[in-house]
């Protein structure tokens, strides 16, 4: 039975304002674009290296109102195994909210004989950055995108991290 998929991605979206207001310190726009990515398209061996490519592709992507969105997703709705959403970019007149989906054509085929006539499971995310030093600490939504203080958050967050490897093997050899 095919759900309602523009009520979902509504409620969903909900979600990721709830969970953005919870964890992120920025005020975001409830003025949403949407856009949409295979997951399976990004490669990388690390999360580094698939948070740039997945950047890379996502700049370059033209966002789409939610009924645009919606529509672009009821294509190939029976195809599709997860849908999760993310901010993808949060301004001040407007929130971007990536669409990621993984089509059922990606499983391995024994896996897939058992949720071919799944609906799509749904679900909102919000990615944590590596250098948060404490799980009440907020964040901000688009460290992802880079900028100076994600930057010399990282720079810090290798810096002590480096270090902390250096003392436990000092420590061994003791």
């Amino acid at each position: 039975m095919k759900k309602n998929i523009e009520e979902e991605i509504k409620k969903l979206t909900a979600q990721l304002l709830e969970l953005v207001n919870l964890y992120c310190w920025n005020d975001i726009s409830n003025n949403f674009m949407f856009i949409l990515s295979d997951i399976s398209e990004v490669k990388g061996e690390n999360f580094f290296i698939q948070n740039q490519n997945k950047s890379k592709l996502n700049k370059n992507k033209i966002s789409k109102t939610s009924k645009e969105a919606v529509a672009e997703l009821n294509e190939f709705y029976d195809l599709i195994y997860d849908v999760n959403l993310y901010v993808y970019k949060a301004e001040k007149d407007q929130t971007i909210i990536d669409i990621r989906y993984f089509l059922k054509t990606n499983l391995d085929s024994d896996f897939l004989k058992t949720v071919c006539n799944n609906p799509p499971m749904l679900h909102c995310k919000i990615t944590k950055p590596p250098y948060l030093k404490n799980e009440n600490d907020k964040f901000d939504v688009n460290w992802e995108l880079g900028g100076m203080r994600h930057k010399w958050n990282m720079l810090c967050w290798k810096t002590n991290h480096k270090w902390d490897k250096m003392n436990r093997n000092f420590t061994k050899f003791k």
